[in-house]
C-alpha cells in the first residue's frame, strides 16, 4: 500500500467531512439538505479508509486520525438531537406525574398522615378543651393571635419580600422532611408531617370562638394546594427511602436505595418545585384583603382539580392503562 499516493488522494474528503462535523457539532440540523446528503457520503468512505489503514498499514497515527474523525462523524449523525426547553419541561412534568402515579401508595400514607394528624388535634380540642396545650407550642401562640384580626393590605414591596421568604424557607421544609427520613428510617419524616398536621387543625379550631375559621381555611387553600401537595409527596419520599431501608427484601439495604433512587430524588424535587409553584400564590395572592373570598375560592377549587386531573392521568402510559394480570 502505498500511503503518501492514499493519504493524497483521500486527504481532501477527510478535510471536508472534519468541516462537516464542526458544523454539525450542535445539532446535525445545522446542516443544509445537500450537505447532509455529502455528509453521509463521506462518512461512509471515512469509515471504509479506516478499515483500510487498519488492515494494510501499521501507520497507527493515521489510524488514530481516521478513527477520530469516523467516531466525530458518528456521534452528529446518530446522536439524539437536543430537545427545546419546552419539550424538557413537558419531559419533566411527565416524569413527575408517572412517578407520583407509581409510588401512589407511599403518596397516600404521607397525605393520610398529615390530614389525620389536623383532623386529630381539631376533634380533641372540641371535646377535651384542655387538651390546647398540647397541640400549640408556646412560641405559636403570637401567630395564632394575629388569625383572630383583620390582616392588613401589603405593598407590593411587602408582597414580594414574604415571597422572598416563602421561595427561600417552604423548599427547605420539603427537602429535609423527606431527607431526615435517611438517618431516621422514616421516624423524622412521621414526625414533621404530624408535627404540621397537628398545628393546621389546632388552628383551625382555636379561631372558632371569634369566628375566624372559615376565613382561615379559604385564605391559605389557593397556596396550600401546590404547598401542602409539595409537603405530602416530599414525604412520601422519607417513606420511600424509610421502606427501603426497613424492608429490602432480598436485596441489601444499598442496593434497594440503589434501584429507588431516581423515584426518590424525581419525588423530592416534585416537592420541592411544588414549594416554589405555592411561594408567589402566598405572597401575592392569598394574603390580599383587597381579594374577595369568592375569587379565592373559585382559584382554589380550579386549581384543585387542575392538579387531580394532572397527576391522575398526565403522561399516562399504554402499560398503565392496561390492566396486569401475575401469576
Amino acid at each position: 500500500m502505498n500511503e503518501t499516493a492514499f493519504v493524497d488522494r483521500r486527504k481532501n474528503d477527510w478535510g471536508r467531512l472534519s468541516f462537516l462535523c464542526d458544523k454539525a457539532e450542535r445539532s446535525i440540523r445545522a446542516l443544509t439538505a445537500d450537505e447532509f446528503a455529502e455528509f453521509v457520503t463521506l462518512y461512509k468512505r471515512a469509515s471504509t479508509d479506516l478499515a483500510v489503514v487498519r488492515t494494510k498499514s501499521k501507520n497507527l497515527q493515521l489510524a488514530d486520525f481516521l478513527n477520530d474523525l469516523v467516531s466525530r462523524a458518528y456521534g452528529s449523525l446518530y446522536t439524539e438531537p437536543r430537545g427545546s426547553i419546552f419539550s424538557s419541561i413537558g419531559f419533566g412534568l411527565k416524569l413527575a406525574a408517572q412517578t407520583v402515579r407509581r409510588r401512589r401508595w407511599f403518596v397516600l400514607t404521607s397525605g393520610l398522615l398529615f390530614f389525620g394528624s389536623a383532623f386529630w388535634s381539631f376533634l380533641l380540642m372540641t371535646f377535651v378543651p384542655a387538651t390546647r396545650d398540647n397541640f400549640i407550642p408556646p412560641g405559636m401562640e403570637k401567630q395564632f393571635e394575629e388569625w383572630k384580626r383583620p390582616f392588613d393590605q401589603r405593598s407590593a414591596s411587602e408582597s414580594a419580600g414574604m415571597t422572598g421568604f416563602y421561595l427561600s424557607n417552604n423548599p427547605r421544609a420539603a427537602i429535609f422532611a423527606g431527607a431526615i427520613s435517611a438517618a431516621t428510617f422514616g421516624l423524622g419524616t412521621a414526625t414533621m408531617l404530624y408535627e404540621n398536621g397537628v398545628l393546621l387543625g389546632a388552628l383551625a379550631k382555636d379561631l372558632e370562638p371569634s369566628g375566624q375559621t372559615r376565613r382561615f381555611l379559604i385564605w391559605i387553600s389557593p397556596h396550600g394546594v401546590p404547598e401542602l401537595s409539595g409537603v405530602i409527596i416530599s414525604g412520601a419520599a422519607g417513606f420511600l427511602i424509610a421502606w427501603c431501608l426497613i424492608h429490602p427484601g432480598r436485596r441489601r439495604r444499598g442496593a434497594a436505595l440503589r434501584d429507588a433512587g431516581k423515584d426518590i430524588i424525581v419525588l423530592l424535587t416534585t416537592g420541592t418545585m411544588m414549594m416554589f409553584v405555592a411561594a408567589p400564590i402566598e405572597g401575592f395572592f392569598s394574603f390580599n384583603p383587597i381579594v374577595p373570598d369568592y375569587i379565592k375560592l373559585s382559584v382554589t377549587v380550579i386549581s384543585l382539580a387542575g392538579w387531580i386531573t394532572f397527576w391522575s392521568g398526565y403522561g399516562k402510559e399504554p402499560a398503565e392503562l392496561t390492566p396486569v394480570t401475575r401469576l
